[in-house]
C-alpha cells in the first residue's frame, strides 16, 4: 500500500464558516458538496452515510472528529480496498466568510494510486467549491 495525500484549492466562502460548518455537520446535507454526475445511492442515518461511486465502489463514512468553526474529519469505515480520512477545514474567522479546503488522506495500492489520483483530486476540488458556494442564511 502506498499513502498519499490530496488536497483541494483553498476557496472563498459564500457563508459565515460557522454556518458551513453547522450544515455540512449534518450528514443529510454531505450530498450537496459531492458531484451528483459520480455519486449514487446516497443514504445517511445520525453519524454515519453510504454512497455508490459510480462504476467504482461503494463507500461509507463516519463522523470521526469535530472541532467547532475548525475542521470536521470523516473516516472511512469497514472498506477493504480504500480506507481513508476527509478532513474539511474552516479558516479565518467563524463568525465571517472565510475560506475551505478539504483534503483526502489514505492508502491504495502504487498502481490504482497513480489511476485514482487524478479522479481524487477533482473530487476534493468540486467538494471544495459547490461548499465554498452554499450561500446560507446569517
Amino acid at each position: 500500500m502506498s499513502a498519499f495525500t490530496i488536497k483541494s484549492e483553498i476557496t472563498q466562502t459564500h457563508s459565515p464558516l460557522d454556518k458551513l460548518f453547522d450544515f455540512i455537520s449534518d450528514f443529510k446535507n454531505l450530498d450537496t458538496i459531492l458531484p451528483h454526475d459520480k455519486i449514487e445511492d446516497f443514504k445517511y442515518n445520525g453519524d454515519e452515510c453510504s454512497f455508490n461511486i459510480k462504476g467504482i465502489a461503494a463507500m461509507k463514512i463516519k463522523m470521526a472528529e469535530k472541532r467547532p468553526h475548525e475542521f470536521i474529519l470523516f473516516s472511512s469505515n469497514g472498506l477493504s480496498k480504500f480506507n481513508f480520512d476527509l478532513k474539511v477545514f474552516f479558516i479565518g474567522n467563524a463568525s465571517d466568510k472565510g475560506e475551505c479546503r478539504i483534503e483526502l488522506v489514505g492508502d491504495l495500492n502504487p498502481f490504482i494510486k497513480v489511476m485514482a489520483e487524478k479522479p481524487l483530486t477533482k473530487l476534493v476540488n468540486t467538494m471544495a467549491h459547490k461548499l465554498a458556494e452554499l450561500e446560507l442564511e446569517k
